[in-house]
């Protein structure tokens, strides 16, 4: 289920086939093909996938799918261009001319599946395998040289569209950081702002804070009220202290969070994450934490409805935002959950962010009745004043991510856990950041490898595996992935570091 129809992945389909010469068995051969494409599309479709048929626009001899001449093969181009598609998937039942593939590949640039089942009957190898040393042979593109063949798994297909078509999907769209980036001389949130524009986002807008307290201070009262409201009616535990987080700090933050709401809509240029740098100016000088931003913009509902959820971050983390859009993208648009590395044991390691993070993770719903009662909002420790949204995140898988750089390089850690449950012998540890939201989660991994393996104080996660399709994109994208959930993957990863030129 897409909780966000936009991520729905845009495929274009077409099968190939050999030219219809004096052969015996070219109307049995396309009976077969035309069945195993309908088959294949079908289950495509069933699983959210939009299709772009070419045969569906494109008529062909005898009621056929497949084409076998380069003068359709144009118009096929022609149909998939003008329906936009992220990628192709090419159906290869049986022998065809390779050189068709090429054509597609070459005119299109758009990333390629040769896909095949596994049936001894027809020579669908012979094709992927011709096929796929015509790619490598012309290499007409990065999307050519990196082609998938799979062979008769459906699933693995399912993996390397929604990966594909995540990476193509954040190349047309736009992040923007309130504040720049670079926050408390954190070298690691410095980047390469045309070097992320030429492979993984489309552009990146930075924006003072001053237009979010401008615009928060013209934010009218009742809206302000209906969102403070809405906390109360749903649950939401309220700590009021004389001080730190007053009822007047609590519409100061409200106002910053609906500011950003609204500059978003403003904006309108396919925004798909956001960033607020905090530290000093909004939290010392304004004297207010932002942490309703990171909190409730990757929301899906709020005081005036449904929303469209928007991954955000704070601290100017370029990489973590672009982190957090990967993982939510193929995950369906699921929020991701981001924060700060703040213990590492050997059971467990924590996320801890500072006074916000996404509200999803203190239920794992996006049904607000189940959430609102989930968290608490009291004073923070960080910042003159400000609430911070605390919870503690539910036990269940995730993948668990994080780009980084050196060198000039960009890399990926990745991995799979497991979110355990916050007793209250863990959560009695807790001191500084007591208030904050927390999640604990274990990768069966040796504590001091894994100190060793952090490329940033902040991780990103998202629940389920995504381990696939995240491989898929990042050999799309030309980034290494390092495998942080074993002692093998991070030794490999340390062995690569140490020794970059």
């Amino acid at each position: 289920m897409y909780l966000n129809e936009n991520l729905k992945p845009k495929i274009g389909l077409i099968t190939l086939t050999d030219t219809p010469r004096a052969l015996a068995l070219v109307d049995e051969r396309e009976k077969v093909i035309t069945k195993k494409h309908n088959n294949f599309k079908k289950y495509l479709k069933e699983n959210e996938i939009e299709v772009i048929d070419a045969s569906d626009y494109i008529k062909r001899e005898k009621g056929w799918v497949s084409f076998y001449n380069s003068e359709d093969i144009d118009k096929a181009v022609d149909i998939f261009l003008q329906n936009h598609i992220e990628a192709i998937v090419i159906g290869c039942w049986h022998w065809a001319e390779p050189m068709l593939v090429v054509e597609l590949a070459r005119s299109l640039g758009k990333p390629i599946l040769l896909y095949a089942e596994d049936d001894p009957a027809w020579a669908a190898t012979c094709l992927l395998s011709a096929a796929g040393a015509s790619l490598w042979e012309t290499s007409p593109n990065r999307a050519a040289q990196v082609h998938e063949r799979i062979y008769g798994d459906k699933e693995a297909a399912l993996s390397w569209i929604k990966g594909v078509c995540a990476l193509e999907k954040m190349k047309k769209g736009t992040i923007v950081l309130w504040g720049g980036s670079y926050a408390l001389r954190m070298e690691y949130l410095q980047d390469d702002f045309p070097k992320l524009k030429s492979f993984l986002i489309g552009d990146i807008i930075i924006e003072d804070q001053y237009i979010l307290i401008r615009n928060a201070e013209k934010i009218s009262e009742d809206r302000i009220d209906k969102f403070i409201d809405w906390l109360k009616i749903g649950g939401t535990k309220l700590n009021f202290d004389n001080k730190v987080f007053t009822p007047d700090v609590l519409k100061k933050q409200a106002a910053l969070y609906l500011s950003a709401k609204d500059r978003i809509n403003e904006i309108g240029k396919n925004i798909i994450g956001t960033s607020v740098k905090c530290f000093d100016e909004l939290s010392d000088i304004y004297g207010v934490d932002p942490c309703f931003l990171p909190a409730f913009i990757p929301y899906t509902e709020d005081s005036e409805g449904e929303k469209i959820s928007i991954s955000t971050v704070c601290e100017g983390d370029i990489k973590g935002l672009l982190s957090s859009i990967i993982l939510s993208n193929v995950s369906g648009g699921i929020p991701a959950l981001f924060g700060d590395v703040t213990y590492v044991g050997k059971d467990y390691f924590i996320i801890s962010n500072c006074g916000g993070s996404s509200v999803y993770y203190s239920c794992k719903s996006c049904s607000a009745c189940n959430m609102l009662k989930s968290i608490t909002i009291e004073k923070n420790c960080e910042g003159v004043t400000g609430g911070a949204v605390g919870y503690k995140c539910p036990p269940g898988k995730m993948t668990v991510m994080r780009l980084t750089r050196s060198k000039g390089k960009y890399f990926i850690h990745l991995g799979l856990a497991n979110a355990i449950e916050i007793t209250k012998e863990i959560e009695s540890k807790f001191h500084y950041g007591n208030t904050w939201p927390h999640a604990a989660l274990n990768m069966g991994v040796d504590q001091q490898l894994l100190v060793k393996a952090l490329g940033a104080n902040h991780l990103i996660a998202v629940p389920g595996d995504y381990i696939r399709e995240i491989y898929h994109l990042s050999t799309l994208a030309g980034i290494e992935v390092f495998r942080i959930d074993s002692n093998e993957g991070i030794e490999k990863w340390l062995n690569r570091v140490h020794y970059l030129n």
